[in-house]
């Protein structure tokens, strides 16, 4: 769902998505944004300050029966308050999950106030070790303390505690990276990105890293020339970098669509011609287990999205059924609705393609109530069919063309510029000079 907040630096207020309920069955991706610490995150539109906010979450992995709910201190409620909100996200979790599936366990939820034994507890489904979460908290306190470091110290802090140096702790550092980049701390990136690159070349663990993405950006420019991927482009990268198996789940992740039945062809027939190297043959099956993970994760997004369909579609009230489901529609749901509303629609079966248009403009309707005015504005001028209409637009909310507006389109612009979408992007940039022209009359 989409909530109001206001910036604790300027005060301005924006909407942001919250997640209060995380299923792992039903929602996995919303289990590794937690754990990736970017669920919940919001930033400030304005100044560009962000964080975590202070927020109540229900966890329900049931591979684990694991049933938890962090409720922060910071909310400040009594005890009768508490109880009550207690029972009424419990309530909630459990209408999300089928009658069939519902266990006595989700009944009494065990409650966590500190947010690191929440994430702990999380973790443990992961596989991951009290041990190994100790390693990261101090890794994570050198890298504060990195951050605050010269680089002279910042060497020798290096050269004391290099084995504490990892993958992981990359990992940590380019998350550091990218929310200090957010926040426009450009002394503080400046920092972090030298001490980046001296980490690079002073540690095992850089040197591997750079390696790493050595392999990955020639991958990129490979399939860029090649005019996009296949089975051959990524075998030939696969096999340059069997040695590393990191590498190799990197590519496979990056050139998922690749990873089919062509290719495993064509490395069966690698091991056709060495069939002595037991190095290939643990390569397959490797890479056959990664196959195999993915096309369930794949089959059980589908099928849940195309029973969410289907429940609203049976649904007395469907504008209530998606207000429900909001929190579990997400791009594979918006994208099956598009694909079976083509599929009828090619079947000549006109009621239901209506019926399924009338479920996205629904949809729409309850994500545009939740948006600021300005975010209204942009989508709408970014739809409009002519040059008139947008006009039209300008003219019915000249309160919002502001300069604050036009910094905001030009940041969207270079944001989906960079995923690809260049016409959107150009389109936004038209938009942004009728209204520079706008203010400048």
């Amino acid at each position: 769902m989409h909530t109001q907040i206001s910036c604790p630096r300027c005060g301005t207020p924006f909407m942001a998505e919250l997640h209060q309920i995380i299923d792992a069955g039903q929602n996995p991706h919303l289990k590794q944004q937690l754990l990736a610490g970017q669920l919940n995150v919001a930033q400030c539109p304005k100044c560009g300050t962000g964080g975590m906010m202070t927020t109540a979450m229900l966890f329900h992995d049931p591979a684990y029966e694991m049933f938890l709910i962090y409720m922060p201190q910071e909310m400040n409620m009594g005890h009768d308050e508490r109880e009550r909100f207690i029972g009424d996200l419990t309530q909630r979790a459990m209408n999300a999950i089928p009658n069939e599936q519902r266990r006595a366990y989700m009944l009494q939820p065990q409650t966590i106030i500190r947010f690191e034994t929440f994430i702990e507890k999380v973790l443990e489904t992961e596989g991951v070790t009290k041990e190994m979460i100790d390693r990261q908290r101090k890794q994570a306190e050198l890298l504060q303390t990195l951050a605050k470091s010269d680089l002279d110290v910042a060497k020798y802090l290096v050269k004391e505690r290099m084995g504490e140096i990892d993958q992981v702790f990359f990992e940590m550092l380019q998350q550091t990276i990218d929310a200090v980049a957010n926040s426009k701390d450009n002394a503080q990136l400046v920092r972090l990105t030298n001490i980046r690159a001296m980490l690079m070349t002073d540690t095992p663990a850089g040197r591997q890293v750079e390696k790493r993405q050595i392999a990955m950006h020639g991958f990129n420019m490979d399939a860029k020339k090649a005019g996009g991927l296949s089975p051959e482009l990524l075998l030939k990268h696969v096999l340059a970098n069997k040695a590393d198996m990191t590498t190799v789940d990197q590519l496979a992740q990056v050139g998922q669509q690749a990873l089919n039945y062509d290719f495993f062809h064509l490395l069966s027939h690698e091991i056709d011609e060495s069939p002595n190297d037991a190095q290939l043959i643990a390569l397959r099956d490797h890479l056959l287990a990664i196959f195999d993970k993915m096309q369930t994760q794949t089959k059980k997004l589908i099928d849940d999205a195309n029973q969410m369909i289907q429940d609203i579609l049976d649904a007395p009230d469907q504008a209530a059924a998606i207000q429900k489901l909001a929190p579990r529609i997400d791009d594979t749901f918006m994208y099956m609705l598009s694909s079976r509303t083509a599929a009828v629609d090619q079947q000549g079966n006109r009621e239901e393609a209506n019926a399924l248009r009338n479920i996205y403009e629904l949809i729409r309707k309850q994500a545009e109530s939740q948006y600021p005015p300005e975010v209204v504005l942009i989508n709408k001028l970014v739809e409009a069919e002519s040059e008139a209409e947008q006009e039209v637009l300008f003219d019915k909310n000249e309160a919002l063309l502001t300069p604050e507006l036009l910094t905001v389109i030009e940041k969207l612009a270079d944001d989906i510029e960079k995923s690809g979408q260049v016409e959107t992007a150009v389109k936004l940039r038209v938009i942004n000079n009728k209204i520079k022209a706008r203010l400048n009359k």
